[in-house]
């Protein structure tokens, strides 16, 4: 009973540790658009886009692995926003894996990170400040 449950876990954990890695999503065609900008956003904080519509940074989920921990599975790190237009609210998610969005509200508007992740911090170290997390906007640059 005892090997079996010991080569039950070894399978979890070299399964989880050897997966294969995601394949990556099909690449979008190239938009172009008039008026790309950079901003930076701390979480709980917002921008406004257009006169219409504005860009909160909810919040940042980090699920990695920290470096002095031995992890079934790597984990990720994910940023949330929402985008506020008179109509109705739209949240979305942006990682490292999936680092564009394309708004359903505003098809024309394009969201993509242009951050790199901090490091995972080890399990010992105090939580880490906030940090800004930069964004690349993409839109015409005609007001709606």
């Amino acid at each position: 009973m005892n090997k079996l449950l010991f080569a039950f876990a070894a399978t979890c954990v070299f399964t989880g540790c050897t997966a294969a890695p995601m394949k990556e999503s099909p690449k979008e065609p190239p938009m172009h658009h008039k008026n790309n900008q950079t901003v930076a956003l701390l979480p709980q904080t917002s921008t406004t886009l257009a006169p219409d519509t504005v860009l909160r940074f909810e919040r940042v989920d980090d699920s990695r692995c920290p470096p002095d921990v031995f992890c079934i599975t790597a984990g990720k790190i994910v940023y949330h926003f929402t985008l506020i237009f008179p109509t109705g609210q739209e949240p979305f998610d942006l990682e490292p894996a999936k680092p564009t969005y394309i708004s359903v509200q505003r098809p024309d508007l394009v969201i993509a990170l242009a951050t790199t992740p901090p490091p995972p911090r080890p399990t010992n170290a105090p939580p880490a400040p906030p940090s800004a997390v930069r964004l690349t906007i993409s839109q015409p640059s005609e007001n709606r």
